[in-house]
Parts: structure tokens; C-alpha cells; sequence
């Protein structure tokens, strides 16, 4: 029995040395060793060489310069970025430098851009830390140089009078040329918009400087035009006024006599003639003409002759001082409270067939209105005494007065002003008694039967013994 166990116990030490050795060959036959990786390649380096000091005002073109070093090989180009870092948004370019145009508002406000560059080396590995820089681009508006209609007085050679109107026949095209530039755009180009009035502004176009319009309706009117820049920055729009259809023009034709220089005398009547005429009836390609005539009194008297009451655009019409008569049209003979008369004013002004009234003209020749008198103011003069003279302590003053359009009814004296005063009488004489003796002074001067006093007084002076 000892041997037999024995047996069966060598057989079995026998299978479990198999079994384990089989187990640790099955073990080591499914087990794969695990693969460490080392990256031994360093990353590159990036830095911006020239850009705007951070958060500084910089022109929208740009010109950034940057460079990169890789301590274990080299660089082989950069990825650059603006605002977004998403990969999406990263550009490759092996340059070291490059010339930019930032985004801009369109009304020219400064904005504010990052920008991102990193280096990428002979392996493909990124800088992980990209040279950044932020700062506010802005750009200057496009500048309007020029404005002007061909034929008008701003043309170029026509002899610049910014005061003068321009006004065009009616019916006649307008070509409106412009320029402009941009400061800051380094030669490029700009586009330009225009419209008449308040109608919608034209698309912009690259290379447009001219346009020529032909449905103008009569009236005043502005032309502009605007400029855009490559950013999309707009200037405020340059306006150009112009009148489509000229004014009608009138003209006083009689008294012959200058403005103000006509005094007529009372009850006597003034005779006015005048002319109207359109320069668009007479010189524009589709007609023109007058509608009506107003004619005007000081503030009293206005008139209105339409076409039909005028024979070739002329016309009279009278006024007269005298009362009596029944006239309507009456013109008084007021007076001024330093003497004389009141001027009285004649105007005349038409309106066209476009219902264009006349700008009344400030040129001296042009006679749209005539200033006159109705009344020739009295005279005196003084018979005695002489003027530097001498007289007793009692005395007598006397004079003369005359009217060449009336009579004298009244006058009004006075003995050394600063000490007396005026006073009225209707006879040509005064006398003083037990005047102190020394030089003294006299003034006398009349009134018309029209109430209208002398122009200033007559005055003498003289010695009292």
C-alpha cells in the first residue's frame, strides 16, 4: 500500500506541474507588453517684431511683422488668426510679415481686433502659446474734392463765385462731376453714391464721377453725393444747390429819373411803366412765361394784372396826393417828425407760368422798385437881421417863406434855443424888447398847406449892443 501511494502521489505532483506549467505558457502566450511614447520634440516659439503697442489707436491697413524659433529644428511657417482662435479660423502663410485690412463700422467708428500668430515647426508641432496683440483700428472718410454742375459758376475755368446762384433753363439736362479720394486708403478706390433731393441715394459704384439727370421739375433743388471706402467707412454727403426755371424779371421803366431823387408836387400825378419778361420763355427748349404782375404802394395799395390784362408783358398805372379828385389811388403827403416827407416806395414783381415769383434784385440798375415824394417842402429865409449882425436891445425879426407846389400857413420860431422855446405864429415877424445885450441866436423855419414842415430850419445869429 506504501508503494502504491507513493506511485500515486509522484503521478499526481507530476500532473500539477504540467498544469502549471501550462497555465504560465497560456499566460504568457495572451499577455502583449505596453508601448510608452516620448515626444522629444520641443514646440516652437512666436513673437510679434512690429504691431501697435497694446490697446493703441492703428490705421484699418495694418502692416503686422512677426518671427519664430524652434530649439530642437525649425520653423516651417505660421498660422495666423483674427478674433477667433476656432480652427476654422487660422490661416497658414510662411511669410514673417503681412500687409492687413481691418474690419471697420461704417460709420467710421474705431473697432477693436486681436490678433493671433503662432509658428509651426519641421514636425508639424504648434506654438501652444500664440504672440497676440489688440489695438482699435479706425480710418479716416473719403474726402468729396469736387462738386459741380457742367455750365454752372463752380465749374473748373468759369471763374469760382460761391455766392452766385446757379439756375438752369427749364427743360435743360444737368451733368453734375465730382471727385473724391480716400486719405488713408493707400490709393484705393472709392465708390460713390448720389441722389437729387430727398429720392433714394443711387448703388455704389467703383469709377462713377458723373451723371447727367433729365427730369428736373421747376423749383430749387440739391444734388449729392457720398463716398465709400474699401472698409465700408460712408462721409457725410456734399450737397450741390441749383434753381431748375429762372426767375421772371420786371423792370420799372418810367420816371426816367433815378430812385430817390423825385419829389412830385402835391395834387400832381406819377405815371408808372414797367416790363416783365421770362428768360425761360425766350431761351428754354420747352416754353415758359408770365402768369401775373403784382404791383405795390407802401403797404397800403397792392394790385394784381394777370396775363390777359397785360400787352406784352407792360402796364401803367398812376397815383396822385390829391384828395379832392376822388382818386382811389391816393398816396398821402404825410410828413416826418424832423421835417419833409415820408418817401413812398413803387415795387413791381412778376410770377411765371411754373408759379415762380420774382427774387427782387439788389443791383442798382435793376429797377424793381422806385422811391419818390409827394410834396415839396416849404422855405424861409430870414430878411433881418444879417446874419452876424448887430441890433438895439429892441428889435424885429422878419422873414419870408415860400412853397413852390402850395402856401405857407404857419411857422415856428425860436430865440436862443438852449434857453426858450418854439414857438408858433402865422405871420413873417417877431419882436423882442430890452434883450440883453450879447450874441444871441434865431430859428425859424414854415409849414405848407399839406402840414408838411421845412426840411430842418433856418438859423442866424447876431450881436445885441
Amino acid at each position: 500500500m506504501t508503494a502504491l501511494r507513493r506511485l500515486v502521489a509522484g503521478a499526481l505532483a507530476v500532473a500539477l506541474v504540467g498544469v502549471a506549467v501550462s497555465s504560465m505558457l497560456f499566460l504568457s502566450g495572451c499577455r502583449k507588453e505596453e508601448e510608452v511614447f516620448i515626444d522629444t520634440n520641443l514646440a516652437p516659439n512666436t513673437r510679434l517684431t512690429s504691431a501697435p503697442a497694446p490697446f493703441d489707436q492703428a490705421n484699418y491697413r495694418i502692416h503686422l511683422y512677426w518671427d519664430g524659433t524652434d530649439p530642437d529644428g525649425f520653423v516651417v511657417g505660421y498660422y495666423f488668426a483674427w478674433d477667433d482662435t476656432i480652427a476654422s479660423s487660422w490661416v497658414f502663410t510662411p511669410q514673417t510679415d503681412s500687409l492687413f485690412k481691418a474690419v471697420i463700422d461704417t460709420a467710421g467708428e474705431t473697432r477693436r481686433h486681436t490678433f493671433y500668430v503662432r509658428a509651426v515647426d519641421n514636425e508639424g508641432k504648434l506654438d501652444p502659446s500664440p504672440a497676440r496683440i489688440r489695438f482699435d483700428a479706425w480710418t479716416e472718410l473719403p474726402v468729396i474734392d469736387s462738386l459741380y454742375r457742367v455750365g454752372g459758376p463752380l465749374e473748373p475755368g468759369a471763374g469760382f463765385d460761391p455766392d452766385k446762384k446757379d439756375t438752369v433753363l427749364m427743360g435743360t439736362p444737368c451733368q453734375f462731376v465730382w471727385g473724391g479720394r480716400d486719405p488713408d486708403g493707400m490709393g484705393a478706390p472709392v465708390s460713390f453714391s448720389y441722389r437729387v433731393d430727398s429720392n433714394p441715394f443711387s448703388d455704389f459704384e467703383i469709377g462713377v464721377t458723373d451723371v447727367t439727370i433729365d427730369t428736373i421739375l421747376s423749383g430749387t433743388h440739391f444734388f449729392y453725393v457720398k463716398g465709400k471706402d474699401e472698409t465700408g467707412a460712408e462721409n457725410f454727403p456734399s450737397n450741390y444747390k441749383f434753381v431748375m426755371n429762372f426767375d421772371p424779371d420786371s423792370e420799372i421803366l418810367t420816371p426816367e429819373e433815378p430812385s430817390g431823387t423825385l419829389t412830385i408836387a402835391d395834387g400832381d400825378t406819377i405815371w408808372f411803366t414797367w416790363r416783365a419778361r421770362d428768360r425761360d420763355e425766350e431761351e428754354g427748349p420747352i416754353g415758359g412765361g408770365i402768369q401775373e404782375v403784382w404791383i405795390e404802394l407802401d403797404t397800403g395799395f397792392q394790385k394784381r394784372f394777370s396775363l390777359e390784362d397785360t400787352v406784352n408783358y407792360a402796364e401803367e398805372f398812376y397815383f396822385t396826393s390829391s384828395v379832392g379828385q376822388g382818386n382811389e389811388h391816393h398816396v398821402s403827403s404825410d410828413n416826418l417828425p424832423t421835417g419833409g416827407n415820408k418817401p413812398h416806395e413803387f415795387r413791381v414783381y412778376a410770377k411765371d407760368d411754373r408759379n415762380r415769383f420774382e427774387n427782387p434784385s439788389s443791383a442798382p440798375d435793376d429797377r424793381e422798385r422806385f422811391i419818390f415824394w409827394y410834396n415839396h417842402p416849404p422855405t424861409t429865409v430870414v430878411t433881418f437881421p444879417e446874419d452876424g449882425g448887430t441890433v438895439p436891445t429892441d428889435f424885429t425879426v422878419t422873414w419870408d417863406g415860400t412853397d413852390i407846389d402850395g402856401s405857407v400857413v404857419a411857422y415856428q420860431y425860436v430865440l436862443d434855443p438852449r434857453v426858450s422855446s418854439w414857438r408858433q405864429t402865422d405871420t413873417t415877424s417877431v419882436s423882442y424888447e430890452a434883450v440883453e445885450p450879447g450874441e444871441h441866436e434865431f430859428r425859424v423855419r414854415a409849414r405848407d398847406n399839406a402840414d408838411c414842415w421845412e426840411t430842418g430850419y433856418q438859423r442866424i445869429t447876431f450881436t445885441v449892443e
